[in-house]
C-alpha cells in the first residue's frame, strides 16, 4: 500500500479549516454506495451503519476503498467497535492522518492570543502576592 492516496493530495491542497468537511465528503459517498442510498439521502453521522443495513462484507469493502483513497491502512476493528460515520471520521482525523489536522505549530497562534487577552489569572495572583509580602 502506498503512503499517500489521492484523497491526501486533495486534503493537502486546501486550507486546514476545510479539511474535515472534505474528508467527510469523501467518506460519506462510500457508505451511501454500499447502503444503496441516493445522493439526496441523508446518512446519519451518529447512527450505526450496521443498523442502516451494512453487513460485515460491506464494511470490509468500504475499509478497502477508504485505504485506497487515503493510501494508509485502517484498523478494521475500529469500523466494528465504533460503527458510525462520525466516529470513523474522528478516527481518520486523529489516528490515520493526524498530521493533516494537527493544530498550528507550537509558539505561533497561542502566544499572540494570550497577549491580546491580557495577563493570565496566575500572573495576576502572583502580582497580588508580591504586593502583599513586600
Amino acid at each position: 500500500m502506498t503512503s499517500s492516496g489521492p484523497w491526501l493530495q486533495e486534503l493537502r491542497e486546501i486550507p486546514p479549516s476545510e479539511r474535515r468537511a472534505l474528508l467527510e465528503s469523501l467518506v460519506v459517498p462510500e457508505f451511501k454506495r454500499e447502503l444503496m442510498m441516493d445522493d439526496a439521502d441523508v446518512l446519519p453521522y451518529d447512527r450505526s451503519y450496521f443498523e442502516l443495513g451494512l453487513n460485515s462484507l460491506g464494511a470490509t469493502d468500504i475499509r478497502q476503498r477508504l485505504e485506497k483513497g487515503i493510501g494508509r491502512p485502517i484498523d478494521s476493528a475500529h469500523l466494528f467497535n465504533h460503527p458510525t460515520v462520525g466516529h470513523l471520521v474522528d478516527f481518520l482525523v486523529t489516528e490515520v492522518v493526524p498530521e493533516l489536522f494537527a493544530p498550528a505549530a507550537a509558539g505561533t497562534a497561542a502566544p499572540q492570543a494570550a497577549e491580546q487577552a491580557g495577563p493570565s489569572t496566575k500572573d495576576l495572583v502572583d502580582d497580588m502576592l508580591k504586593e502583599l509580602y513586600q
